[in-house]
């Protein structure tokens, strides 16, 4: 059996950190962009859960195919490559219109999105305390897109609002591209285990778990500026809405990096699920009030990021040697791609409130699977 690779070193783990946190902007500013581009004309509202599950899976494969070049390539090579080409592809997106062109290019865009990802899981990977360097990302990640989405909406290059989120988009590309140069020669994961696989009944249940988790907040996420403007609530509103929601989700991550180890983390996931359940039941509620809304999305996203990295302890708990971890991102960012194309359907054929329905009955059902994983064994 191959031995473990040595841990990485707090440079280099930040500097990953950094890179991932550029590749998953566009998951912060998904509801000004997507909102944009239904008000400018480039596409129907219909087809913005397509969009986004097209994103997701591309950054999924871009994810496994990141690890996959990780160990067998340079690190800067990969990594660097991989944020100019991600400049280039936003860039290329700008006055562009129409499901055909903005599909194939927001795919491009997540396969390297993917592989810049990729440098941040596999540091993470290596460090001894995976679930704090786990939460410790999803706040540098929400930061960095809380900033982007509280500035996007008082800014309109060339007089539209979509061509400005791809210029800052644009921008982390080249950043990360930057940033690659600080990162060491090789960064390689840890190489598989021939005896046992990864993926047992009970690290699938996780990951699975985890796909539903995100996939039900991403549902809400990318219809959520749609919703806002349904209602009658103008663009800055938005913007606030979401860099609030941004803000708190940094406040959960870091409370679940400083108190997660003293919670049992498979009943935190089950709680927080129940939790998310009643929050989308109050958007509905209380869709009149400005204030509500403003407080059940700060509430909706402490929840979103301090629930996170339960799903990598209950993943170490069940596989120690922590090959089923390096899954976690690619189920995450699988659910977020498919459960929201399925929410368009709905809200295609109902309306824009279906998304409610929808990822509500996802967050009850996962409340349930989570509870009585505890009874099955890996």
């Amino acid at each position: 059996m191959t031995a473990p690779p040595s841990p990485v070193s707090d440079r280099t783990l930040a500097t990953s950190i950094l890179i991932g946190s550029c590749a998953l902007l566009v998951l912060g500013v998904q509801p000004v962009l997507l909102g944009a581009m239904v008000q400018e004309g480039r596409i129907a509202d219909a087809a913005v859960g397509n969009l986004v599950t097209i994103e997701m899976l591309a950054m999924v494969l871009g994810s496994l195919a990141g690890i996959a070049l990780l160990r067998k390539a340079p690190a800067r090579i990969v990594i660097g490559l991989a944020g100019l080409i991600l400049a280039a592809t936003n860039l290329a997106m700008t006055g562009q219109s129409g499901m055909p062109a903005l599909s194939a290019l927001r795919a491009a865009a997540g396969l390297v999105e993917g592989v810049l990802v990729a440098s941040a899981l596999v540091a993470i990977s290596r460090v001894a305390r995976v679930e704090r360097a786990s939460a410790i990302f999803l706040a540098a990640q929400t930061l960095l897109q809380a900033v982007v989405a509280a500035t996007l909406p008082l800014i309109a290059l060339a007089n539209s609002r979509t061509d400005t989120a791809l210029f800052a988009l644009a921008a982390a590309g080249a950043i990360a591209a930057v940033l690659s140069l600080a990162l060491p020669r090789h960064l390689r994961p840890t190489p598989p285990d021939s005896e046992r696989g990864a993926l047992t009944p009970a690290s699938l249940t996780a990951l699975v778990g985890a796909g539903l988790f995100l996939g039900a907040i991403v549902s809400v996420w990318s219809y959520f500026g749609l919703w806002l403007i349904h209602y009658g609530y103008p663009p800055a509103f938005e913007g606030t809405a979401v860099a609030l929601c941004l803000v708190s989700q940094v406040a959960g991550a870091l409370v679940a990096a400083r108190f997660g180890e003293r919670l049992p983390n498979r009943r935190t996931v089950a709680g927080c699920a129940l939790t998310a359940a009643l929050l989308v039941a109050l958007f509905f509620l209380f869709r009149g009030s400005a204030a509500a809304i403003v407080t059940i999305s700060m509430a909706f996203g402490f929840v979103w990021l301090f629930t996170l990295p339960f799903f990598a302890g209950w993943l170490i708990e069940i596989d120690p040697a922590r090959r089923a971890v390096l899954y976690l991102t690619a189920f995450q960012l699988g659910g977020a791609a498919l459960l929201p194309s399925l929410a368009g359907l709905a809200v295609g054929r109902f309306s824009i409130n279906a998304m409610l329905v929808f990822s509500g009955a996802i967050f009850a059902a996962l409340a349930a699977i989570a509870w009585n994983a505890g009874r099955r064994k890996a």
